[in-house]
């Protein structure tokens, strides 16, 4: 397992830019480190902007399996994406900030209240469980969680129904923790997989240790 602390370009909230699946690493943009980050999470990267920008973790979301973008994507962008990756799922709805709005792993799937009605398609499209949920109360599953096929780090007032219901769903356990002294939505300083952990240079020491044993790197 390899731990890497990076920032990009100064920013902490490195989580916004990407994410990782135990294949795959997804990025908005490209970096001095991203030689590093492959490294440290022992998965092919593949580069895509996303609207324009370089937030492809906020539009884009998937597991090891698939993707799943907005309907909004440009054709360049999401034509891009297609020939990365074999099974993209274009998902018809108003909602622009898919990456926010779902938080999955390869064992199942948590929607937020705002895509329930795309429900049966992304269900049938991963072909794992899926439960509509929110997290800490909050509509911004995605944003509010990091998952892995190990564990997954939880919103701090994240409720005890609903923390049962994302183990049950995810079969992973699950903990609470912060990520940049003290930010609750840690997907915002985080990418993970299970092979490897980045997490920002904001990280304090003991949230860095909370992160390392939920996602079980200790």
């Amino acid at each position: 397992m390899a731990i890497l602390r990076t920032n990009f370009s100064g920013d902490p909230n490195i989580g916004l830019y990407g994410f990782a699946t135990d294949k795959y690493c997804l990025m908005g943009l490209r970096q001095k480190v991203n030689k590093k980050i492959k490294t440290a999470l022992g998965a092919r990267l593949h580069v895509t902007s996303a609207l324009h920008t370089d937030f492809a973790s906020l539009f884009i979301a998937g597991n090891s399996t698939g993707i799943v973008v907005p309907r909004i994507l440009e054709d360049y962008e999401l034509l891009q994406i297609k020939k990365s990756f074999d099974n993209v799922l274009v998902l018809d709805t108003d909602y622009t900030a898919i990456g926010n709005l779902i938080l999955l792993n390869d064992k199942g799937i948590i929607l937020s209240p705002l895509l329930r009605k795309q429900k049966d398609v992304v269900k049938k499209f991963f072909d794992l469980p899926c439960v509509v949920s929110r997290v800490a109360g909050t509509v911004v599953v995605g944003s509010a969680g990091v998952v892995t096929n190990k564990g997954c780090l939880l919103h701090p007032k994240v409720k005890p129904s609903e923390k049962n219901l994302i183990e049950a769903t995810l079969q992973v356990h699950s903990d609470i923790g912060t990520v940049n002294f003290g930010s609750s939505f840690v997907k915002s300083g985080i990418i993970a997989n299970s092979h490897g952990l980045v997490v920002s240079e904001s990280c304090s020491g003991p949230e860095l240790g909370r992160i390392n044993e939920v996602l079980g790197f200790d």
